[in-house]
């Protein structure tokens, strides 16, 4: 067990590490309050709602909280899109879709699975080009997707 001595030759990296501690839990405590606050808020407005006579579970939430997939290790889809750009020069989200399954050992057959990939493609893509690092070029299923020149030397 630690009896607390620290040598001389750390007391700085340890204060440094207390600080930061320290620094963490007092932003979680004021997160903890926010959080308290805006339930609060929700509850009051949920009220309201039924007054109304909606029932507040059915409105949708804002923002998107995203649910990870067990076939997509971090970061995995945005590295794939990046690096079949840059093999390529332009993609279709099918195009990633469809190798990533065959990377897996998945049946690009597979409408269900293949719509989640494709989606979860999509919205990496999207994330990028607001990075811009990548852009969109036409609309709907024939829609492409190309590295904005420059921006090709991004980091993995």
């Amino acid at each position: 067990m630690n009896d607390g001595f620290v040598p001389p030759e750390n007391s700085f990296a340890v204060s440094a590490l207390k600080e930061l501690r320290s620094s963490i839990a007092g932003r979680l405590v004021d997160l903890r309050r926010e959080l308290d606050r805006l339930q609060a808020h929700l509850v009051h407005v949920d009220g309201v709602l039924r007054l109304y006579g909606l029932e507040p579970s059915e409105v949708p939430t804002k923002g998107r909280m995203p649910v990870r997939s067990a076939y997509f290790g971090r970061n995995e889809l945005s590295r794939r899109c990046r690096d079949m750009l840059r093999e390529k020069g332009s993609i279709r989200a099918d195009d990633v879709t469809v190798q990533a399954m065959r990377d897996k050992g998945l049946d690009p057959e597979n409408r269900k699975l293949r719509a989640d990939f494709t989606r979860r493609i999509l919205v990496s893509l999207h994330d990028l080009a607001k990075a811009g690092t990548v852009e969109k070029v036409g609309h709907g299923r024939g829609v492409r997707w190309t590295l904005i020149v420059g921006r090709d030397e991004i980091e993995p």
